[in-house]
């Protein structure tokens, strides 16, 4: 009887975090050249790792933390 009901409660509490970053409110966005087309990303994250500034991008970037190569021109602060 303990385990239906651990396994439920366990699928309940993952399937609640899927769409957390989803959610997310971004803090700014960018332009990104996909295909010879531009596209506007938002940003819901900014980090600087080794002296590389990344944004962590939304669709079609999958949420990914992506190089600030990759956009054209950003609305984020410097």
């Amino acid at each position: 009887m303990k385990k239906p009901l651990v396994v439920a409660t366990l699928v309940m509490a993952i399937s609640g975090c899927a769409g957390l970053l989803e959610k997310q409110a971004p803090i700014c966005s960018g332009t990104a050249l996909i295909g010879g087309q531009e596209t506007t990303v938002q940003i819901y994250g900014i980090r600087h790792i080794a002296n590389q500034t990344q944004y962590r991008a939304g669709e079609p970037f999958g949420w990914h933390w992506v190089s600030k190569t990759n956009f054209t021109s950003t609305t984020c602060a410097k």
